[in-house]
């Protein structure tokens, strides 16, 4: 059943969806897409809990046992009720072309047109004489800060930093470095995503705020656009702030 109540169209698509945090899990966990359409999915699962921004790897099984296909993307919203969570799953890959092309495989078995897919979708302009698909210019995302998680009694804070592929570039190597490992430039090196985001999840204790910086290949180094609060340093630049 198509739906328009949105500025883009989505689709009732039930497909097994498997998927894990492309950042500290190992296996996949199992779950089933509500709809689809050329900007997202959402997503049910049981027994498991989403993040909000958490990045995701997706594997979506095809209808008559084809696939699966891959994708990625970012948690915008959840919701709980009770063993059943829900979640919304904004796509965000850095080859747009492969995003595409996903979208068509599992679209094909729909029959549903190119046009009904993007015509009201704006991030991508299809042109009206060859109904080739266009890609607007990259945006940085709306949301996409480090990810705080406190323990029971807000002792400790378990957070996940993010430097996104906007900043890193072509960056080969990224390493954090703050007031939490005393500023030793090798001591936390970050994970680069398949996307070009840079990550890493360090425990830190509460009550207090930290100081850090990016370091980008061994000689660059870059503030989080979405830090807490940015202070002056001896250095004549700004450090960013995490408060926790």
């Amino acid at each position: 059943m198509l739906k328009t109540k949105r500025k883009f169209r989505r689709f009732d698509l039930p497909l097994g969806v498997k998927f894990k945090p492309t950042y500290g899990a190992k296996d996949y966990f199992t779950g089933v897409s509500t709809n689809l359409s050329s900007q997202g999915l959402g997503l049910t699962a049981d027994d498991f809990k989403f993040i909000m921004y958490e990045y995701l790897e997706l594997l979506i099984g095809l209808p008559g046992g084809e696939g699966p296909v891959s994708l990625f993307g970012d948690i915008l919203w959840k919701k709980q009720n009770g063993k059943k969570c829900s979640a919304g799953i904004k796509f965000r890959m850095k080859d747009k072309g492969m995003q595409e092309n996903t979208l068509k495989q599992i679209f094909s078995y729909t029959n549903i047109p190119v046009q009904d897919m993007y015509s009201n979708d704006t991030d991508y302009i299809i042109h009206k004489d060859t109904q080739k698909i266009l890609f607007k210019p990259l945006r940085l995302p709306d949301k996409l800060g480090f990810i705080k998680q406190y323990n029971e009694d807000r002792s400790k804070c378990k957070i996940t930093f993010r430097l996104l592929r906007e900043t890193a570039k072509n960056s080969q190597t990224v390493t954090i470095v703050g007031d939490f490992n005393n500023w030793e430039i090798s001591k936390s090196p970050m994970t680069r995503l398949q996307n070009g985001d840079f990550v890493i999840t360090l425990d830190l204790d509460c009550g207090r705020s930290y100081r850090f910086r990016y370091f980008l290949d061994s000689h660059h180094w870059e503030n989080d656009l979405y830090a807490d609060r940015f202070v002056k340093n001896d250095h004549g630049s700004k450090d960013s702030v995490v408060v926790v």
